[in-house]
């Protein structure tokens, strides 16, 4: 699906912003299924636009997914924290900024190129209640770092729940179902649009549909 909206997205280049947020959806992607590759296309496609207003504050984000896939990356002048600090290696100042902003996505990523045992633990018990698919890739993190006994996932709640959501995740597809807008969800349940924003994406992963609507009609 993610492929198909960047696709679609490069296909029509004047619309500059639904380009740049299907890019960096792209570059998630490729950064989470190990396809550097894929992030330097993202790059080039949008090189042109390079020195538009709207860059700087995109630009930083998808050198971080480029950083975090291995590529070279550094900031540049304008470059917006907590990506300057990242992507200067400051992972800690990156991970308190992210807090302090109230996005535990982003917070929990930092945390987890500290390559330390402890915070690669709370970035993953953090991205478990995001229902979120780097999970994965930091469990392996963990491993690498010698941690013998890596939380297994989910909590029983989340097991018991037969499309395997976390409790936040039902939460969240309640409020999908009374018609909430992601901002509106995010004020109710007190959390930041972005981290709704990826609640939202891992319901539609686990329902296996494609739609909003879709996903409120699954648990009917």
């Amino acid at each position: 699906m993610i492929v198909g909206v960047w696709q679609r997205a490069g296909e029509r280049p004047g619309l500059l912003l639904a380009l740049a947020y299907a890019g960096l959806a792209y570059a998630e992607w490729a950064w989470l299924t190990g396809q550097p590759d894929r992030v330097v296309e993202v790059q080039q496609v949008w090189a042109p636009f390079a020195e538009h207003p709207v860059s700087a504050a995109l630009k930083g984000e998808l050198l971080r997914y480029a950083a975090r896939a291995g590529l070279p990356a550094e900031p540049f002048d304008g470059c917006l924290e907590p990506w300057a600090a990242a992507l200067r290696g400051d992972w800690r100042s990156a991970a308190d900024a992210w807090e302090r902003l109230g996005d535990p996505y982003e917070r929990a990523l930092e945390l987890a190129e500290s390559g330390a045992v402890e915070p690669t633990l709370e970035a993953l018990r953090i991205l478990d209640d995001l229902g979120a698919d780097a999970a994965v890739l930091v469990r392996r993190r963990l491993k690498d770092l010698g941690v013998q006994r890596v939380p297994r996932g989910p909590s029983s709640s989340t097991r018991t729940n037969p499309a395997g959501l976390t409790d936040r995740q039902a939460q969240v597809l309640a409020l999908l179902a009374e018609g909430l807008t992601n901002p509106e969800i995010a004020q109710r349940l007190v959390l930041s649009v972005r981290t709704v924003d990826h609640h939202v994406a891992a319901i539609l992963t686990k329902l296996g549909v494609s739609s909003r609507r879709e996903a409120v009609l699954a648990t009917r």
